[in-house]
């Protein structure tokens, strides 16, 4: 498109034209003066002569309508929309007020090297205008977020400009709109079939916040599987580029949902956006839960539930009781200090001539020290069960790690000689660590971790 107006020229009788600031698929932007408050303002003009196609004068008048109902410090402030009519053409404005500061993309381009701290202020600032966006109803999508669109003052005021191709959602939903609308390299792959989700700004702020930190234009950086692989041309926080991971996953389910859950795991208040329907999974017996959430894989393992079985070991000492009893009775004959049956030292015919009452109170005695025994063993079997389930707790684990830190997952075992047999573990063979873990584990339960583990890993290969 050509230049529509020159410098110093006056449209409408109040708007001094100053120079060129842009040009965009959806009209050419100057700056200007106002004459009525002498305010230096953004004029954005379309030429309907130079128009090829109708639909950017319908994306121009949607622009006008969407920002005269936006209030957000990081939004421009809008002024007014207008057409003026010629002999030859007729040309439509918009006025806003003008984002004082340098883009993104200027900044760059005079050798500007951000580092993560800065990188991390533009995301948050970027995103919480894309919050507003997104909390008004309908929700709004900008659909075309650049560096040549992010603009930066230099106390670190961020403000977000040109919605040319903004779209609600209701008017996406009514149409069906097919519109291919974007900057390639930095358009979600959704925004190609003509899509538009609540999650297509944060493709577009990962590949700008990229383009930031590499110098280079996201089309310019390696893929596999569409997917932007960076982390060996970043020199920023593992924290960091895991959440890049996230908001530049080209699928729109592996993505943060909303600018609100990005945000909040940029500032580490969650981990990710996850959903338990898809992320949450439960080995055989349940002993282990897997929460797959992208970014990273969370393993819990699970004690066994103490409680449930108490039930179950009193069952036991009842049903054993029986054969506790003659064991107790030996004991109690042979060994108590309490001396249950009271021979006299020099013979034994001296047994019968006990009274009835002797003979009872050497039964009580009896009876008392079987109690004592019972208690005894009863208490033994307790304590023992308590230290099992204390070292299942020992064993019990939480692990949280990068799928991309790990290398590889297997079954090991270790060999007990004097047992003749054999016990396995988990191994997860990672960058930085070994993790090894689940020793008492039943089998089907390390079996499947394994299983989903090396499934997992396939995926990103």
């Amino acid at each position: 498109m050509e230049t529509v107006q020159q410098s110093e020229k006056i449209i409408a009788e109040r708007y001094r034209i100053l120079g060129k600031l842009g040009q965009g698929g959806v009209g050419i932007t100057y700056a200007a003066v106002d004459l009525n408050s002498n305010q230096k303002v953004a004029l954005k003009a379309l030429s309907l002569r130079l128009t090829t196609e109708w639909k950017k004068v319908e994306l121009f008048e949607r622009e006008a309508k969407t920002l005269s109902g936006l209030n957000h410090p990081g939004i421009p402030r809008y002024i007014d929309y207008f057409q003026v009519d010629t002999s030859q053409d007729r040309c439509f404005y918009i006025a806003q007020q003008l984002a004082p500061g340098k883009s993104l993309a200027q900044l760059i381009e005079n050798g500007w090297k951000p580092n993560e701290a800065q990188v991390r202020h533009i995301a948050s600032k970027v995103l919480e205008i894309i919050v507003y966006l997104q909390s008004l109803l309908p929700p709004t999508i900008h659909r075309d977020i650049k560096p040549q669109n992010i603009i930066m003052q230099k106390n670190g005021r961020v403000f977000l400009v040109d919605f040319g191709a903004v779209q609600n959602t209701y008017h996406h939903t009514v149409t069906g709109g097919s519109t291919v609308v974007g900057t390639y390299g930095y358009m979600a792959p959704e925004q190609f079939r003509g899509k538009a989700v609540l999650s297509t700004d944060l493709y577009g702020l990962g590949t700008t916040l990229l383009f930031l930190l590499t110098q280079k234009f996201p089309s310019d950086l390696p893929r596999q599987k569409q997917k932007i692989k960076f982390r060996d041309r970043v020199s920023i926080s593992t924290e960091l580029a895991d959440w890049l991971e996230n908001i530049i996953e080209p699928a729109i389910e592996d993505r943060f949902h909303s600018a609100k859950d990005a945000l909040s795991a940029l500032r580490g208040e969650q981990p990710s956006a996850i959903n338990p329907d898809k992320m949450f999974k439960r080995s055989p017996q349940s002993r282990i839960t897997l929460i797959d959430a992208k970014r990273w894989l969370f393993i819990h393992i699970h004690p066994d539930r103490f409680p449930s079985k108490l039930k179950g070991f009193f069952q036991f000492i009842h049903r054993s009781y029986k054969f506790l009893l003659p064991f107790s009775l030996i004991l109690g004959f042979f060994y108590s200090p309490l001396t249950l049956i009271a021979v006299p030292p020099n013979s034994r015919v001296s047994l019968f001539k006990y009274t009835v009452a002797d003979w009872l109170d050497k039964f009580f005695q009896l009876f008392v020290f079987i109690s004592i025994q019972a208690v005894i063993i009863f208490t033994v079997f307790y304590a023992l069960m308590c230290l099992c389930w204390i070292a299942s707790c020992l064993f019990t684990r939480s692990i949280q790690i990068s799928p991309q830190d790990i290398q590889r997952v297997k079954l090991s075992g270790i060999h007990l000689p004097l047992l003749k047999k054999s016990i396995s573990f988990c191994r997860i063979r990672a960058k930085s660590r070994n993790y090894c873990f689940g020793l008492f584990l039943p089998q089907a339960d390390k079996e499947w971790l394994v299983k989903e583990l090396s499934a997992c890993l396939s995926k990103l290969k």
